[in-house]
Order: structure tokens, then sequence, then C-alpha cells
């Protein structure tokens, strides 16, 4: 059984629907936050730590995030850091069709993985 929880802050939603083999992160909206990081890092630490211990694969997907501003990647390199380090399987997904979208998030590849674990992917 798959369960979804909504969490917001102001024109950001934060989709986690937590299903038996990964866990769906899918951000809608606009992050527009000073510190955006007190919303998102920890529910990004928290589906890290269930993943890790359930062996379950992240998806975080901001393919349809309208905007982020430049605090918002902040949180995401941590958890990527984090995810590194340990056994997590992480795919970041975004919409390479979208300019602002593949300037931030193609920078980002530097956290992936040989073994594919960590993945950074751009989808049209």
């Amino acid at each position: 059984m798959t369960e979804t929880q909504v969490f917001e802050q102001n024109l950001l939603k934060i989709h986690l629907t937590d299903g038996r083999d990964s866990i769906h992160i899918g951000l809608t909206g606009k992050s527009v936050e000073r510190d955006p990081g007190q919303m998102i890092t920890p529910i990004l630490l928290n589906a890290l730590k269930n993943s890790g211990e359930e062996n379950r694969h992240i998806i975080l997907n901001f393919c349809q995030l309208d905007y982020m501003n430049s605090s918002t990647i902040t949180p995401i390199i941590k958890i990527l850091e984090r995810a590194k380090r340990g056994n997590n399987r992480l795919t970041v997904l975004y919409n390479k069709s979208l300019k602002w979208q593949a300037l931030s998030f193609s920078a980002l590849e530097i956290f992936q993985t040989h073994d594919k674990r960590i993945e950074i992917k751009g989808v049209e």
C-alpha cells in the first residue's frame, strides 16, 4: 500500500509517496524561501534514513517545479553528499527542456556514482 503526504511552505509543495520499493518525492510550485532547507531537509533526511533501513530507492523529482532560488540547491547537495557516502540508491529527475533546470541540475552530475546508485537524469 502506498501512502502520499503533502508538505506545503508558501508556494512550494512536496509530495512524498511512500511505496514498497521506492520513496518518491516530487516538488511542485516555486521554492522562494530564504531558507528552504527548514522544510526540505527534514523530509529528505527522513527519506534517506527509511530508504537505507529498508533498501528502497529514492526518486527525487523536480520536473514539475516551476522555479527555485539559489538557496534551494544547498539542502539537495547535502542529501546527495550523504547518500553518496552511504549505501542509498537515489535518482534526481529534472526537466532538461527547461533551461534553468538543465543549468541547475546538470551541475549535480558530480555526485553520480559509477555503479548508478546515485543518478542525475534529465528527462523531457
